[in-house]
């Protein structure tokens, strides 16, 4: 433990577990109203998922206007939909400019909690000992524990696994036969983004989602220059998509027909980005549109038209040493495993 760490109280009035999003949006309204915290952050960073997250492709999947802090807009977005390092590089800033780098304890893991009735005051057990404070706020998130899939014989693989919220970049993936366990909404950044590397990449998918076009493009200079100068301008552009999003909450709870224009455009999709009528199969939902997550994306289903790219809907029965083996029985040799295989949600040991 070094000088500085020393130096930060043992007891604060609220301590915020998590420096995510959620925990620097918590860390500036403490800062602003003038309380004592500290934001514990088992990471060496801020920025959560998207200081975690850093595989090929990785981007999000809401308007860059909108993906950000209301108390802290961002004119200089490059893209319509932003990319995992603009958002991180965002996340720092934000902790920058509203200097509150100090009060983190980076590399500090919470390993329990416990409320003391006797002296009314919550008792932190961390990797850099213990903290006490009157308020403890939860800003862990939903996606920071990957959730590993239990496939008989996946410990035993001879060649390298790794989920993608982990990804291994010392793992050189040219020429390479690569299987991705997962079609959400990782793996339709990951295939892309690693299919013209690999020698072989064989996707296995359970369940098939929609996938609707990826609005994105670079922000002129001239828009950039309108977000920076003109007034109300950025404020506008962000009210709008919020509405424009919101919106559909009458289809997807209320009136389920509302949503068929998006599931038609979704088909039609499909339809013209893949011509093989038995992989245009395996890739329509049997479910309505709307039941699950909603995707984006352009060059998800144009990767399977490349002769080395495969699809599979068999389940995985088993993991050998250096393969893969489905429900059919086929044995599908690989010398890497991708997991995008999701979180934790529910029973999050965080």
């Amino acid at each position: 433990m070094n000088t500085a760490e020393q130096a930060r109280p043992r007891h604060v009035r609220v301590i915020v577990i998590g420096g995510g999003l959620s925990g620097v949006a918590a860390a500036v309204r403490l800062r602003r109203e003038g309380h004592e915290f500290l934001v514990l952050e088992r990471g060496e960073q801020v920025g959560g998922t998207w200081r975690d997250n850093t595989y090929p492709g990785a981007a999000c999947d809401v308007p860059s206007h909108l993906y950000s802090f209301s108390f802290a807009p961002n004119p200089a977005w490059t893209r319509s939909f932003s990319r995992q390092g603009e958002i991180q590089d965002y996340i720092v800033d934000v902790v920058r400019r509203h200097r509150l780098r100090d009060n983190h304890v980076f590399g500090c893991e919470v390993l329990s909690t416990r409320w003391s009735e006797a002296d009314s005051r919550w008792e932190l057990e961390t990797s850099k000992g213990r903290f006490t404070a009157d308020i403890v706020v939860a800003a862990f998130g939903a996606l920071c524990e990957p959730a590993r899939p239990d496939i008989p014989g996946i410990e035993d693989f001879d060649g390298t696994v790794f989920h993608s919220a982990r990804w291994d970049h010392d793992v050189d993936l040219s020429g390479k036969r690569v299987a991705v366990i997962g079609s959400g909404a990782s793996a339709i950044q990951i295939v892309p983004g690693i299919a013209d590397r690999v020698g072989q990449l064989e996707v296995y998918q359970r369940t098939p989602p929609w996938i609707l076009p990826r609005m994105d493009r670079r922000y002129t200079a001239v828009e950039r220059f309108a977000c920076r100068r003109v007034p109300f301008y950025q404020r506008l552009m962000r009210t709008a998509i919020y509405w424009a999003r919101e919106a559909q909450v009458v289809g997807l709870a209320k009136n389920p027909l509302l949503m068929l224009p998006m599931e038609l455009a979704a088909r039609a999709k499909l339809r013209v980005q893949v011509r093989d009528r038995a992989l245009r199969r395996k890739f329509t939902p049997s479910y309505r549109l709307g039941c699950k997550r909603i995707l984006i994306s352009n060059d998800y289903y144009p990767t399977f038209v490349k002769r080395h790219v495969r699809l599979v809907t068999e389940g995985i029965q088993q993991v050998k040493a250096n393969a893969l083996v489905t429900a059919d029985g086929e044995v599908h040799e690989a010398d890497v495993i991708v997991l995008a295989t999701g979180f934790q949600i529910a029973d999050s040991p965080a």
